[in-house]
């Protein structure tokens, strides 16, 4: 798929985007080898119900009220996975799969994306607390690419809750609607538009299905097409790999990841951001 048979959404925002915000889980980072580790550790298909419960269990956690690092929910959906399959999970086999959050590989087009968008600001947004996504980035040697390390530890609340998606703007110190997220997953594009945020969703040659009615900005294929999707459209205002944008804030490689924080009375659950 390329840029021109993408749909045609941005004539009613500004021309530019002012930062690029990657999901981080099955996005910029690739879960496919955690997930063939849990099938050989609690049997075939055991990785696929983990992955289900993980991102349900943190839907749960935000409807509750019941704040639960993702490092635990993670950790009670492998207990789940091997008591449905009669199989017995270790403490220390747990741990180490956990553990593995940390250091996934890069997704398939990643390293080639942030290269190319490194010029703009960027940010990496994850379900997982502000030290797993800073732990992620250094293992895949991209934080000299990344000026912002963003957590929903920060806001106590998963996604797809407008105050995770707020975070971004937030670090980023404009509007809502001048931010991307970039992510891989339907539902995760769906909350952050209705947000009011610009998304691009990765679709690995599916079908896109809208979540609530509600698709996405930009249409790739992998992440290795976003750069020049995103130059086609004018929504950055260099060459993808090109010079820096003038008067950009926190070039990368300066050491702004760690600055921004937003806690969560900052944004009561009751009370969402509006832009």
């Amino acid at each position: 798929m390329n840029a021109s048979s993408m749909v045609d959404s941005f004539a009613a925002y500004p021309p530019t985007l002012a930062g690029i915000c990657f999901d981080a889980y099955g996005s910029l980072f690739d879960l496919t080898p955690l997930l063939r580790e849990i099938d050989e550790t609690l049997g075939d298909g055991a990785g696929s119900a983990f992955q289900q419960r993980l991102v349900t269990w943190t839907w749960h956690a935000t409807a509750s009220q019941r704040w639960r690092p993702l490092d635990e929910i993670a950790r009670h959906a492998l207990a789940a996975c091997a008591v449905e399959r009669s199989t017995r999970l270790t403490s220390e086999e747990a741990r180490t799969l956990v553990s593995r959050l940390a250091r996934l590989p890069l997704a398939d087009g990643a390293l080639e994306a942030v290269r190319a968008l490194a010029p703009a600001q960027l940010a990496v947004l994850s379900n997982g607390s502000r030290e797993g996504v800073t732990a992620l980035v250094h293992n895949a040697g991209i934080a000299q690419q990344v000026a912002h390390l963003l957590g929903a530890d920060e806001v106590q609340r998963f996604k797809p809750a407008p105050q995770v998606y707020a975070l971004p703007s937030v670090a980023f110190g404009v509007s809502s609607d001048r931010v991307l997220l970039v992510s891989a997953n339907d539902w995760d594009v769906a909350g952050a538009a209705m947000a009011g945020l610009r998304t691009a969703w990765i679709s690995g040659g599916r079908p896109q299905a809208r979540v609530l009615g509600v698709g996405a900005d930009v249409v790739v294929e992998s992440l290795r097409e976003l750069p020049d999707a995103l130059a086609d459209r004018g929504l950055i205002d260099f060459e993808p790999g090109g010079t820096t944008i003038p008067g950009r804030p926190h070039p990368p490689g300066t050491e702004y990841a760690g600055q921004d924080k937003v806690v969560a009375d900052t944004f009561p659950a009751s009370d969402p951001p509006a832009y």
